[in-house]
Parts: structure tokens; sequence; C-alpha cells
């Protein structure tokens, strides 16, 4: 990686938010599971984060923690970066998911 990103803090910080507001949501759905309710999982199913034989709630807690390891690099100047493409993640696609898996 030799290049750098052009997010700015204001984008960092909007990310943080997001992925801060998509844990409550997973937390919140983790908490109807445990009241014994049904919740959908079509966000995560699409995200790619569905092995089988993992209950709702298993894949739920991975998704947690998922959504946590990502909050704690937002800040790192590799964040963002696809080695399959080998550029930086644009702004609009991170502000649609900066939990995707990608760099660092």
């Amino acid at each position: 990686m030799s290049a750098t990103s052009e997010y700015t803090a204001e984008d960092r910080e909007r990310w943080k938010k997001a992925i801060l507001a998509k844990g409550k949501e997973v937390a919140d759905k983790l908490e109807r599971i445990k009241a014994g309710k049904d919740v959908s999982l079509n966000e995560i199913d699409a995200f790619g984060l569905s092995p089988t034989g993992e209950t709702k709630e298993e894949r739920l807690r991975r998704f947690l923690d998922h959504l946590m390891a990502r909050l704690k690099v937002v800040q790192d100047p590799k964040f963002g970066w696809d080695s399959e493409r080998g550029e930086f993640w644009k702004v609009p696609e991170l502000d649609e998911q900066p939990w995707a898996d990608v760099g660092p």
C-alpha cells in the first residue's frame, strides 16, 4: 500500500457513529432473540457472515464482535484499503457500509 486515503476526520467520525448505530441495532436483535422472539438477519446474511450451522444468536454475536473490531480501526491510516482493488474505498462506499471487512 503506497497511497494515502483522502478520508477526513469528519468522515471517520461519521463512520464511527454508523458502526455504533449498527452495533446497537444488532444488540437489540440479540436481546429479542434471548427473549424468545424471531428476528430477521437479512443484513448479516447479505454481508456474508453466515456460515452454516450457526444459530441466529451466534451469528449476531459474531457480527457484533466484527463491528466492535472495525470500530477500533477506523482511525488507522490503512482503514478502507482494499488490497484486491489496490486502492482505498471511496467515501460513498464506506458511507454505505463502514463495517465492511477492508483493511487494516
